[in-house]
């Protein structure tokens, strides 16, 4: 069994980036990643109110429309954290200070990167690591203070309308095997990786002659007819691509 539960806390982290900190922020990179700031030591996870909700949902049909026809939105995401107040402020060495001095202006534009799995035991970024990147927008700034809890200051994330769900930090694709034997009318499965992690469902993949052999959106090759063809996998955030040799018996 590779499937398990894994836990929030301890494996989800969070860092800051300014807008030019990647080359593809779709897909950013072990290192782009590991030169911004982590603010995970920041938040309290008391508050933490940030991420995805519903998308909106068009109904605005054409008068020649046989039926009434609905199309979905833009991705909505957005809310709320809640970082601690650091003792000395304008302390370099402390990171409750360096989050406040990066996050305290209103209207400073820039990305939250939440990586949503990870070594417990590691705070940086990895590559393999699964992460969501979120452009967004600093906005409203409150005190929250609560009984005896820790002294808090919430600020609001606003929407910029650009997001990468699921993404995997760094890496190539790689398809195995590289090369592949099936009868005609059998079928075989093939396996992708990206950043070394198994990612069969999410990368695209294409034949190149669908009438010797086809392959399904989960990389299984189904031989068509004697010959051969070359399936291809790609992971569309990068266009990086692997390949793997069919020959159909």
């Amino acid at each position: 069994m590779t499937d398990i539960k894994v836990p929030s806390s301890g494996n989800i982290r969070v860092w800051w980036a300014l807008e030019n900190a990647f080359s593809n922020w779709q897909a950013p990179t072990q290192t782009e990643l590991r030169a911004c700031l982590d603010i995970s030591d920041s938040i309290s996870w008391n508050d933490f109110d940030f991420g995805l909700q519903a998308s909106n949902t068009i109904d605005d049909p054409a008068i020649t429309a046989i039926g009434k026809v609905s199309d979905r939105g833009a991705a909505q995401f957005g809310g709320g954290l809640s970082f601690y107040y650091p003792g000395a402020f304008g302390d370099a060495s402390n990171d409750y200070s360096l989050t406040y001095d990066a996050l305290d202006q209103p209207r400073t534009r820039g990305f939250l990167v939440i990586r949503i799995d990870g070594a417990e035991s590691s705070p940086l970024a990895n590559t393999g690591d699964l992460v969501h990147v979120f452009r967004v927008v600093t906005d409203g700034y409150a005190e929250s203070i609560t009984g005896e809890e820790a002294f808090r200051y919430t600020i609001t994330f606003l929407s910029q309308g650009d997001l990468a769900v699921r993404t995997v930090l760094g890496g190539g694709t790689v398809v195995t095997p590289s090369t592949l034997t099936v009868a005609d009318g059998a079928s075989a499965a093939l396996t992708a990786t990206v950043g070394g992690r198994k990612y069969t469902n999410g990368v695209k993949w294409s034949t190149s002659d669908a009438t010797k052999a086809t392959v399904s959106s989960a990389g299984i090759v189904t031989g068509v007819a004697a010959g051969s063809a070359t399936i291809t996998a790609t992971y569309e955030a990068t266009g990086g691509t692997d390949t793997t040799a069919v020959t159909v018996s």
